[in-house]
């Protein structure tokens, strides 16, 4: 992604700007929806004559204004709203893979994909335009995906049972397990007990954002809700105990740097990034992504050098990042191996100072 000044700016630096273009990524939290370039959403909105409120493609996205998380939720939603059909489901899934993916050294993604953001969209149809978009991406750049379904935590436990039904009643290869989107506040994971367990017996991956909740909330999506890898996840810091757990069993966290900053999840939105060290500190398996690239005005290589600027990460605590990524994947013994062996090649040939 290119043309725009970035929301998290940071200085000159031809070596780290070097280094982490050059760095090898898997993306395991980032949102379809999150992904639409904005002049992809102007237009399909002239396609389906949405009526955007006289925003275009330079002011559709105010990052500063996802501070508060309903204005960023009322925005994605407009965005779900213009992403109809099978050609604007093919469209933004192989932009999302190619300029927002392969194009910033990443070699394989786990699309978070949720159903409830599409209105009026059949699941069918869904499932039909994102894979036929992936697999072209896939064909043109190699880059591997998987897809991960949202659940919206603001909806019922009910509802979110009736989605995995579907998911399970309509099963592709390609889905890969569930997850849990939205206000945490508004939808504590205590809910969707039910809607897991269907899950879990189906054999599928879960995962659920916690972003904003007490480290108690870590323990139920670990517990209750069987999760083996965890979104965001900040808050986990706030007790030694859970922490020493989650560095025993090796539980992922997907860290989203720019726009939890943002959001003011991983810390003050003073661009220290201190939940992060914090958590790398203690020992526990961090992973990187970019969670609503253009939404927060980032990409998949702007996260990493905001940690390089801001932490003085080198390239082998960057590297490290990815390798807990691959560790994390939803993928079978032999295609972890295969993206590992990927991984280990592209990092070798990564510049050092």
């Amino acid at each position: 992604m290119t043309g725009f000044a970035y929301s998290t700016p940071t200085p000159a630096d031809p070596v780290i700007d070097a280094l982490v273009a050059a760095l090898p990524k898997v993306s395991l939290h980032c949102h379809l929806l999150g992904t639409v370039a904005p002049a992809t959403v102007v237009d399909l909105a002239r396609k389906h004559r949405v009526d955007l409120g006289g925003r275009t493609a330079d002011d559709l996205y105010d990052h500063d204004s996802y501070e508060d998380l309903g204005e960023f939720l009322r925005v994605l939603d407009v965005v779900g709203s213009v992403v109809r059909d099978l050609d604007d489901l093919h469209r933004v899934t192989y932009e999302s893979l190619t300029a927002g993916g392969a194009a910033h050294g990443v070699l394989y993604r786990e699309i978070q994909l949720s159903p409830p953001g599409h209105e009026g969209v059949p699941y069918s149809r869904l499932l039909d335009g994102v894979i036929a978009g992936a697999r072209d991406a896939e064909t043109d750049t190699g880059i591997g995906f998987g897809l991960v379904i949202g659940i919206n935590r603001e909806r019922s436990g009910a509802e979110a049972r009736r989605l995995v039904e579907q998911v399970i009643a309509d099963r592709r290869d390609e889905v890969l397990g569930i997850g849990l989107d939205y206000a945490e506040v508004n939808g504590p994971p205590h809910g969707f007990v039910e809607a897991y367990r269907l899950a879990g017996d189906a054999g599928l991956g879960r995962t659920a954002h916690s972003e904003s909740g007490p480290p108690a909330h870590v323990l139920t999506l670990l517990d209750d809700l069987g999760c083996s890898r965890i979104d965001h996840g900040y808050h986990v810091v706030d007790d030694p105990e859970i922490t020493a757990r989650c560095v025993e069993e090796r539980i992922p966290f997907n860290c989203t740097p720019v726009s939890s900053d943002i959001g003011r999840y991983s810390g003050s939105g003073d661009g220290t990034h201190e939940r992060i060290r914090e958590m790398v500190d203690a020992g526990l398996c961090v992973t990187i992504d970019s969670d609503d690239p253009p939404m927060f005005g980032t990409d998949p290589t702007h996260d990493f050098r905001v940690l390089a600027h801001a932490l003085g990460y080198g390239a082998e605590q960057l590297g490290a990042f990815t390798l807990n990524a691959v560790e994390a994947t939803w993928l079978d013994a032999s295609d972890k191996q295969a993206l590992r062996q990927r991984v280990e090649a592209a990092l070798a040939a990564v510049p050092t100072p």
